[in-house]
């Protein structure tokens, strides 16, 4: 009787140990929605600058303005490399007028091979460098790469801006994104195509995310992972910069 008593004692302790750790379980998950808030941000950004070291002629958009993919954001004062052009298109055409006639020449045997090969690589050094100062030239206006917004514009029309300085940022507005710093231990059940909801502090919106990315590490001393998602439905009036508590759904084991 006394070893079934110490059986059922035993027993009796160690239920108690399973729910206690059952219970600790539910409570550290309970615990970690707590504080995980989704930050949103653009998908696409970029700062641009330049490195023509020419003075800006006109920035045809304001701070907070929208334009469309291929809209010039920005043009140049580039009088002097449309001289540099003209004048390396005036050097290409007498190198390929050399070249013409130092072939007709060869053809009548009055010029050597040696005489062409030297004119032809005359004119294929004009041609470059005529190609360059057309690239150059290319820069002097610059085109949004991506619907978006002037997020920020340090620069002023007529400015020389230096070549690390940006002249703006412009970020996505059709595409954002939501991060937010789950529990690693969430990798056991956490997958892409799963949804979660982020509570917009600025709009009191509640709105549905889908997963799109999980990251690849895990941060070991927060035990964290960072989990990406994009809007599933409209997302009108919500900005790059805004954030809130996030509620995911875990399931019951």
């Amino acid at each position: 009787m006394k070893h079934l008593a110490a059986s059922v004692l035993i027993i009796q302790l160690l239920a108690g140990g399973v729910t206690h750790a059952a219970d600790s379980d539910v409570a550290g998950a309970a615990a970690s929605l707590e504080g995980l808030r989704g930050i949103v941000r653009a998908a696409d950004e970029a700062s641009i600058s330049s490195d023509l070291g020419f003075a800006i002629a006109t920035l045809p958009f304001k701070e907070g303005e929208s334009f469309r993919k291929g809209d010039i954001l920005a043009t140049f004062e580039c009088g002097d490399i449309q001289a540099q052009l003209k004048s390396a298109e005036a050097a290409m055409a007498a190198a390929k007028i050399a070249l013409a006639n130092d072939e007709r020449l060869a053809r009548s045997n009055a010029a050597g091979k040696f005489e062409v090969e030297i004119s032809r690589a005359k004119a294929d050094q004009a041609a470059g460098e005529a190609d360059a100062y057309r690239s150059k030239l290319g820069r002097c206006t610059i085109k949004a790469p991506f619907d978006g917004r002037i997020g920020a514009m340090p620069s002023r029309a007529h400015e020389t801006p230096e070549p690390s300085r940006p002249i703006m940022h412009i970020v996505a507005s059709n595409d954002l994104l939501v991060d937010v710093l789950v529990p690693s231990v969430w990798l056991r059940w956490l997958r892409e195509g799963q949804q979660f909801s982020l509570s917009v502090d600025e709009t009191a919106k509640t709105l549905p995310i889908d997963i799109v990315r999980i990251g690849a590490t895990v941060d070991p001393v927060s035990q964290t992972v960072k989990v990406t998602g994009r809007f599933s439905g409209d997302a009108a009036g919500i900005l790059p910069g805004m954030s809130g508590p996030t509620q995911f759904r875990i399931p019951s084991e």
